[in-house]
């Protein structure tokens, strides 16, 4: 993965994160009561991992280009983790809504 790409990638990430936290923050008092501390806990492990994966791409940014092929494979490993963490808290906050109010 060129250095251009995977800043494109994440930034692609950052930005549906961003997305997703607001519309989940939108939804929050649509959750039952005895979900919303799960809920609440996932919300913030999303923002979490919105905000390290930012703190990762300044940190590769601020890379020289002859130093991204020593760091590539750790930072397609690093955003395949994200990706990872992010596909986990997405269903389980997605359980979080069938436990709504009825």
């Amino acid at each position: 993965m060129k250095k251009e790409e995977f800043k494109q990638k994440t930034l692609d990430v950052i930005n549906e994160l961003a997305d997703y936290i607001t519309k989940l923050e939108d939804k929050a008092g649509e959750i039952a009561d005895e979900a919303k501390e799960e809920y609440r806990d996932r919300l913030e492990k999303l923002k979490e991992m919105k905000d390290s994966l930012t703190s990762k791409l300044d940190e590769y940014e601020q890379m020289a280009d002859s130093k991204w092929d020593v760091v590539r494979d750790s930072a397609t490993n690093f955003f395949a983790s994200v990706a990872d963490a992010w596909k986990e808290n997405f269903d389980k906050v997605a359980d979080a809504f069938k436990k709504e109010k009825t």
